[in-house]
């Protein structure tokens, strides 16, 4: 049981932290292992629309950091909404370049399950989703989180009340602890949009 792996590919979105606190619930259960992934390329030059802020674009070790960083606040999220699970499930945190697809294919190739969050029905439509890939090319079963399990009030009783999160004791690897500021859920761009 114990050598049993859950992969969760983390993109930001509500759907993606709801698949982060399934995982992290089955394998308190289960005895597996969770690995949350986040995708990440770096963006090389500004959309049209952007560039005329005449902000530059960050280098890309900078950009890789806020992945990190991201990816870290999301699971410091999840650990709070599933504290029985804390000292019990080896979560291992990775941030991986590549097409998220094709890489949350490859990094679940020795995985139980893969679970990835649902974009919207048109996008899958399109066959551009992540979803979409996921379920045609996995090795593994993959459990896929509909937008719908991450409504407003899903989240609101997900993420903890700011003051809990902010200075929570995170668990990085199982058995070091660590102390980190977490970003309230408001500002973070997609989940706040998804807020209001």
């Amino acid at each position: 049981m114990g050598e049993q792996l859950l992969v969760v590919g983390i993109d930001g979105s509500p759907a993606s932290h709801t698949g982060l606190v399934w995982a992290l619930a089955r394998a308190e259960r289960t005895g597996a292992r969770v690995r949350a992934i986040r995708c990440w390329m770096p963006v090389m030059f500004k959309a049209w629309e952007a560039a005329v802020t005449a902000e530059p674009v960050a280098p890309v070790a900078e950009q890789r950091a806020r992945a990190e960083r991201e990816l870290a606040q999301v699971v410091a999220a999840a650990w709070l909404w599933v504290p029985e699970a804390i000292g019990r499930v080896d979560v291992e945190q990775k941030v991986i370049y590549g097409l998220p697809g094709p890489t949350l294919v490859s990094a679940a190739a020795d995985a139980e399950l893969l679970i990835v969050g649902h974009g919207h029905h048109v996008i899958d439509m399109m066959h551009r989703s992540v979803s979409w890939y996921c379920v045609r090319h996995a090795h593994c079963p993959v459990v896929v989180i509909p937008a719908a399990a991450a409504t407003r009030k899903t989240l609101v009783r997900a993420v903890p009340p700011v003051a809990e999160v902010e200075g929570a004791a995170v668990p990085t690897v199982t058995g070091i602890t660590e102390v980190m500021a977490v970003t309230p859920v408001a500002t973070i761009p997609k989940l706040s949009r998804l807020l209001r």
